[in-house]
């Protein structure tokens, strides 16, 4: 007999209402009946036509027990008109027209034809988890309904869901989507809470609650809500030491199909159940008999792990809203009581609810979904919740890195495309379609899998606490070599825990493994490929994750971008100078360190797409030596694989550096000479004495402006040095201010005796010509400069060089003071003439004798 569930009142109303606006949004608590009596309804209604009716459930053991509690009630073995589709296993047929599948399948179907033939329609159920999987159906089934199969059904079901935000999503002409509410019908639940501070490990406070259960609690079975499957082996452990005759039963995600089957039938006969379960058993499932519920307050949840570069699940607390769901499971059949392991001060500081897993997982496999959709910007996509733009940036730019999506674009690759179809992380997807193209598949799948599932070593394992005896090249060949050998010995419970592997670990692996390998054409299994074969497809999921050891065989490491590790002492990667980060740790004080890394060779590199190895020259002024410095550096991604120095390039960049040393200090860094010099100062007097020439400065902007012809092809101040300047400056005036120069500011005068006479220019004031008195003799006037504007300043020297006179007025000199010069030297210097008239005496450059 079937057994009248809250819903079926509401089922004829609900199949009116699709087939008239062909969309709902239905709110119906835990054990309603939503998930198994609706399909069916819809059905018997005839609203389907001919396509089959398809219902979402975000968990496999939920999915299966859907499907086969739909059969039942329709008296038929499953696989008939209900059945089920899931990662591994399915049931259905010809005659199936409500198929109950998990979430990624329904997303490789719209993506493989967004008009979905053969479907009528959609239920997204327990959409309140907010799985990426459901958020994306949703925005994609919305877009298909508006633009190809306006005729499509769609239902979005939940237990706790706000359901206004989603029907104001589904909006059409005529409106929302409409809503029903339907109410449940639970019995009243006490609920009891731990004290504040509990000091037992949580095995221990589980056996104790199941005790009050027994003792206390109403007659029925008692479902224990459990973070994950290792405190259920704790739990399951400290429940049976209780002496009780208890039928333990455990029901978990890592479970194969068939003992999660079994975990959910009928008690043995005089024997009360004990559920140890996960949180899939907080919604989707209806296990029966239960009047007790045991609530940890914890569960583990997708979250972005950066150290890994994956999501990982996270231990942490439950929102309110599953808090009260678990409780519910509690009241089902009459009177209930729940156990919180938790305080009312813990539960007062409870989330409402849980945050969508696309605001805290990583994006890289939704996006990818999103850009097969569209094939352009996502920001462009209609999303029901807009994710981070960050998490986006990033998420985009690791698929670039993978080559799924072409640089530049939003357009995935050919590449791309087959990655999603795989069901792994996108990293992952590289590593086994690198696998499948090097011959290498059966490898490269279990590779993934090894790092898609939890970790397959045990706790013994992981080399205790000390530090390991042998070098690996890879934490994952090192598991992969241990599953091997497992393999070859039969797989069983005792062999795979003498190897160190966690059975069930180890088990989820080769599932997972065995289904990618499904996925390709079967190929002949070869001999294990050489190791640095494995290595290579290992870096092809980790391209962005390259590190080098600071030190060679040192713990001390960096990360390409910068980030500083160390190595766990537990890690058998001991001596790689490269190695791909796979996983790290959080450290309580310092970096965090490598758990996980596999072995690069440099050269590997070279060979990834995008040509991220460069070599770049980094210049330096050694200040000291008075040169340019150059270090090449081999770099990627920033992360330097290898430096040295060099002989710095004769080029712009040594060039630009020995300009920039030289202008903090000219008079070091050139070597005018004395006649660069002359010539300065020369132009210097002219460009005062007769501005209207305009003749260009040689200040020291202009040997400034001489520096880049200077220092091109150079690397050192003393090769500046030794390069002739006054050519360059002669080159700088040009012919006309160079003539205009000989004529105005003259290097020499022409003195009475013959001789060139050089003129000395100074910074300001008249030039200056230094010359013996006896040179002079019969010149009247003092020699002019600058087109005669300026006389220059005499200093008129006796024989023997010393001055006698300083004057700019020759005129005056002979008629006053001359006779007194005459004089005092006449007999101090009797060789060399002193005539008493200078005015017409011959002049002379030496003595009376020698008539010069």
């Amino acid at each position: 007999m079937v057994t009248t569930l809250p819903i079926d009142p509401f089922l004829a109303g609900i199949a009116r209402t699709l087939r008239d606006r062909r969309m709902l949004v239905l709110v119906a608590p835990p054990g309603a009946g939503k998930t198994t009596r609706v399909p069916p309804a819809l059905l018997a209604a005839g609203i389907l036509a001919s396509g089959t009716f398809w219902v979402l459930q975000p968990r496999r053991v939920a999915a299966r027990a859907a499907a086969r509690r739909m059969a039942s009630e329709l008296g038929e073995p499953v696989g008939e008109r209900a059945g089920y589709q899931v990662r591994d296993d399915g049931a259905r047929s010809a005659r199936t027209r409500v198929l109950v599948v998990t979430e990624g399948i329904l997303t490789r179907r719209l993506l493989e034809d967004p008009s979905l033939p053969g479907i009528a329609g959609v239920m997204l159920d327990e959409f309140h988890e907010r799985s990426r999987h459901a958020d994306l159906a949703l925005a994609m089934l919305r877009e298909v309904r508006a633009t190809l199969r306006p005729d499509l059904l769609l239902l979005v079901a939940s237990a706790t869901l706000d359901p206004d935000p989603v029907a104001a999503f589904l909006s059409d002409a005529r409106g929302p989507a409409p809503v029903v509410h339907v109410p449940g019908r639970p019995f009243p639940v006490e609920v009891r809470h731990a004290d504040d501070a509990d000091p037992r490990p949580l095995e221990a406070r589980v056996a104790a609650a199941v005790r009050t259960a027994l003792s206390e609690g109403p007659r029925g079975d008692v479902l224990v809500f459990l973070p994950g499957a290792f405190e259920i082996r704790r739990a399951r452990e400290a429940v049976e030491s209780m002496g009780e005759a208890l039928d333990v039963r455990v029901l978990h995600g890592d479970l194969p199909g068939a003992a999660q089957d079994a975990a959910l039938a009928p008690a043995t006969a005089g024997r009360l159940r004990v559920i140890l379960a996960t949180n899939v058993a907080e919604t989707s499932l209806t296990i029966e008999g239960v009047s007790t519920v045991v609530d940890s307050g914890l569960a583990r949840t997708l979250r972005f792990d950066p150290r890994s570069g994956l999501d990982r699940l996270v231990l942490g607390r439950i929102p309110r809203a599953s808090a009260d769901q678990r409780a519910g499971r509690a009241g089902r059949l009459g009177p209930g009581l729940a156990l919180r392991l938790y305080s009312r001060h813990e539960e007062r500081g409870l989330r409402p609810y849980e945050e969508p897993e696309l605001l805290r997982t990583d994006l890289a496999s939704p996006l990818l979904d999103v850009l097969l959709w569209t094939a352009r910007d996502p920001a462009l996509f209609a999303w029901f919740e807009r994710p981070p733009a960050a998490s986006v940036s990033l998420a985009l730019q690791l698929l670039r890195r993978l080559g799924a999506v072409e640089e530049g674009s939003f357009r995935p690759t050919p590449l791309g495309a087959r990655m999603a179809a795989l069901p792994v992380h996108p990293r992952l997807a590289a590593l086994v379609l690198a696998g499948a193209e090097r011959g290498h598949l059966r490898e490269a799948a279990t590779l993934a899998a090894l790092v898609e599932e939890r970790d397959v070593l045990s706790a013994s394992r992981v080399f205790g606490s000390g530090t390991p005896d042998v070098d690996h090249a890879s934490d994952l060949l090192l598991r992969l070599d241990l599953l091997d050998e497992a393999e070859r010995s039969g797989l069983s419970r005792s062999r795979l825990s003498s190897l160190g592997l966690d059975p069930g670990a180890a088990l989820a692996v080769l599932r997972l493994r065995d289904l990618l390998l499904r996925r390709f054409p079967p190929e002949s299994h070869a001999s294990r490929p050489p190791e640095a074969d494995l290595l290579r497809l290992v870096l092809a999921a980790y391209p962005d994750r390259i590190a080098r050891r600071r030190r060679p065989a040192g713990a001390e490491a960096i990360l390409a971008g910068g980030t500083p590790l160390v190595f766990d002492p537990r890690c058998p990667v001991r001596s790689a100078g490269l190695v791909a980060v796979i996983e790290t740790s959080a450290s309580t004080s310092g970096p965090d360190r490598i758990r996980l890394a596999s072995a690069v060779e440099r050269e590997w590199l070279d060979a990834l797409p995008g040509e991220r190895v460069r070599t770049e020259t980094e210049r330096s002024w050694d200040a000291v030596a008075g040169r340019v410095l150059a270090l090449q550096r081999v770099v990627y991604d920033g992360l330097v694989l290898s430096e040295s120095e060099i002989p710095a390039p004769l080029d712009e960049g040594t060039a630009h550096l020995l300009i920039e040393a030289a202008r903090v200090d000219l008079q070091r860094a050139l070597d005018p000479g004395p006649g660069v010099g002359r010539l300065r100062a020369r132009v210097s007097f002219l460009r005062r004495a007769m501005p209207e020439l305009g003749i260009p400065p040689l200040d020291d902007e202009a040997l400034l402006d001489l520096l880049p012809a200077l220092a091109a092809g150079r690397r050192r101040l003393a090769q500046l040095r030794e390069t002739p300047l006054e050519p360059l400056l002669r080159s700088r005036l040009g012919a006309r201010a160079l003539r205009q120069l000989d004529e105005h500011a003259p290097d020499v005068l022409a003195v009475p005796s013959g001789r060139d006479a050089p003129l000395r220019y100074d910074d300001d004031g008249p030039p200056v010509l230094a010359v013996k008195l006896q040179e002079l003799f019969g010149l009247a006037a003092t020699p002019r400069v600058a087109g005669g504007r300026v006389c220059v300043l005499l200093h008129l020297l006796s024989p023997a060089g010393r001055p006698v006179q300083v004057t700019s007025d020759l005129s005056s000199f002979w008629s006053t003071t001359y006779p007194a010069v005459r004089r005092e030297l006449r007999g101090r210097y009797p060789k060399h003439p002193w005539p008493e008239d200078p005015w017409s005496a011959p002049p002379r450059r030496g003595t009376t004798r020698s008539g010069r």
